[in-house]
């Protein structure tokens, strides 16, 4: 049950105190009870002040966000679960779950100095102002505060930490790990800044699929303030740090302070013709930014991450769907991005590296290539492109992503209905913030449906169900 925050003779419940946050060193333990599991969700809070772009798609105030931000607790909108959910030993984190939308998120404490301490104010200021756009991030959804601590609101990975795969995953599934890792590391050194503590206790699969899809979770010491002089040295051992979790992952070796020697020397008992031992010798041995041009120019490692991708990309494309109307391809690229944001970032990933030409379309070759299939690709190439113009562009290879069936429910539905209509119901104009979007064809499909310009929220099931 979410925190009750109701008064009675302006104090507080015995509930609430039990409830509230008291601790420096964690967030507040929820009392053990045989209903301590996970809730089921209740209806979302679409228009909530919040930088989570799954509740929201509208535009936020910011001014709303720090006032929240600056004078909320963590417990009057959020309940600490069960701690054996989140990563193992980790203290310094809770699991917790949203008490309106039942979203669950990781909390991550972090105490106040006692003394004024303008590095931590600017440090806190960079948490607020997150200027990283990589979906391999786990990103700080929320920021509170109580008396002792802030309270930072991150996403949860359900696959547990990346070091659990340690000896479980094959060389080319390990290199696509990486690939991601050093997608993300790229994104941070090209702004001039630094992890600076990276291990493979840093990262987490997302999901408890087998698409071996990874985000960084201890995201803290990014923004952390650092010495200018020092940032080059920090980016070089972010880099070493990469290839020793190549290393570790393929091998189940325990990482000392000898190891990055013992690599170097090329010991007689490991592998080394192998090509994931040489980029973990490249990683080690990198001394420049320029580690990133040179691994991206290895035709091995472009084939390894194609195929990786065109592994996942092709299991999650609909081969078949029934035919949808423009209203309703809009209304689905709205649903996906809402409730399917993950998969859409990998898809957005796949997309823009097969797009050769960087025209913001799919040619059929290039098509054929992102899904990693050799069979005719005519008959899939004409179903994808929705408005027959014989180019794919980026909603029309996500369209046809969307799981249907997971994603056209009732209360997906009535979620999404709330999203984006006014006063009840649904018109053309209220779906003008969406990117290449034409209010006429929307209204045209409109009238046809309902014979009239608005569309109820009955009218607006009967039209999405029809896709099933």
């Amino acid at each position: 049950m979410g925190v009750c925050q109701s008064r009675s003779d302006g104090k507080k419940s015995q509930r609430q105190k039990q409830l509230q946050i008291v601790s420096e060193q964690t967030v507040q333990e929820r009392p053990k009870s045989k209903t301590n599991g996970l809730r089921h969700k209740t209806m979302p809070s679409i228009h909530c002040i919040s930088k989570d772009k799954l509740i929201s798609c509208k535009s936020i105030n910011i001014s709303k966000i720090k006032k929240r931000v600056c004078g909320e607790s963590l417990a009057r909108f959020y309940t600490v679960l069960n701690s054996q959910f989140v990563y193992q030993n980790n203290d310094n984190m809770r699991l917790v779950q949203h008490n309106v939308t039942g979203v669950v998120r990781v909390a991550r404490n972090i105490q106040k100095p006692v003394e004024l301490d303008q590095n931590f104010d600017t440090f806190v200021a960079n948490l607020q102002e997150q200027t990283y756009s990589s979906p391999h991030l786990a990103n700080i959804i929320e920021l509170y505060q109580d008396s002792k601590s802030y309270y930072a609101v991150q996403e949860y990975c359900s696959g547990g930490l990346l070091l659990d795969k340690c000896g479980q995953v094959k060389e080319e599934e390990a290199i696509y790990i990486i690939s991601q890792i050093l997608d993300i590391l790229q994104e941070i050194h090209k702004q001039g800044n630094s992890h600076g503590s990276l291990s493979i206790s840093s990262f987490a699969l997302y999901d408890q699929t087998n698409n071996h899809y990874v985000k960084l979770i201890d995201i803290i010491p990014i923004f952390q303030v650092k010495e200018k002089s020092k940032i080059n040295e920090m980016q070089k051992n972010d880099r070493q740090a990469v290839g020793l979790i190549l290393f570790q992952l393929i091998t189940n070796k325990q990482i000392t302070s000898q190891t990055i020697e013992m690599i170097i020397k090329i010991p007689k008992d490991l592998p080394t013709k192998t090509e994931w031992y040489h980029l973990v010798l490249l990683l080690l041995e990198s001394r420049s930014f320029i580690i990133y041009e040179q691994v991206l120019l290895n035709k091995q490692y472009k084939e390894i991450v194609q195929k990786q991708e065109a592994r996942y990309t092709e299991t999650i494309i609909n081969k078949s769907v029934k035919k949808t109307s423009y209203i309703q391809q809009k209304i689905l690229i709205i649903m996906n991005f809402i409730f399917f944001k993950e998969r859409q970032s990998q898809l957005e990933i796949i997309f823009k590296k097969n797009d050769d030409n960087r025209n913001g379309t799919l040619s059929k070759q290039e098509l054929q290539i992102a899904l990693g299939i050799e069979d005719d690709i005519d008959d899939l190439f004409e179903n994808i492109d929705c408005d027959g113009n014989g180019e794919i562009d980026l909603d029309e290879f996500i369209l046809h992503s969307c799981d249907r069936q997971a994603l056209i429910t009732d209360f997906n539905l009535d979620a999404t209905f709330k999203e984006i209509s006014k006063r009840g119901y649904i018109i053309a104009s209220n779906f003008s913030t969406l990117k290449n979007c034409d209010e006429e064809k929307i209204e045209d499909d409109i009238i046809k449906f309902c014979n009239c310009k608005r569309m109820s929220l009955e009218q607006f099931k009967k039209l999405m169900m029809d896709l099933l």
